[in-house]
């Protein structure tokens, strides 16, 4: 993947993903939307710039990436959020990723 896809679909993904977030904790948009523009930087990265390049079966590396995403996304919101509150994070980081998933894969 070259730079100017990858800076589409991260684009693409901060954009749906923050609002998404922000939606799940009224009061701290700001703050939960700043981590969530963060967290999904790096887990995106990681995900399109690492496991990809290491897994060669691409299925394997959408599943694990996915998965490592929500989870890592889900306990930093937990962390910054008042109260820190899991359930509420985990569900708030699964939802913005399956929208940004479809969205992927509606674009592609």
């Amino acid at each position: 993947m070259t730079i100017a896809p990858y800076t589409c679909a991260l684009g693409l993904t901060i954009a749906v993903e923050v609002p998404t977030v922000a939606l799940f904790y009224p009061g701290q948009r700001l703050r939960l939307g700043t981590c969530c523009c963060l967290v999904t930087t790096l887990t995106h990265a990681t995900i399109f710039l690492v496991l990809f390049r290491f897994l060669d079966f691409v299925a394997a590396a959408l599943v694990l990436g996915e998965t490592g995403a929500i989870l890592a996304e889900a306990g930093a919101y937990a962390v910054v959020s008042r109260p820190h509150d899991f359930p509420q994070a985990l569900m708030a980081s699964a939802a913005a990723n399956a929208l940004s998933f479809g969205l992927g894969l509606a674009v592609l």
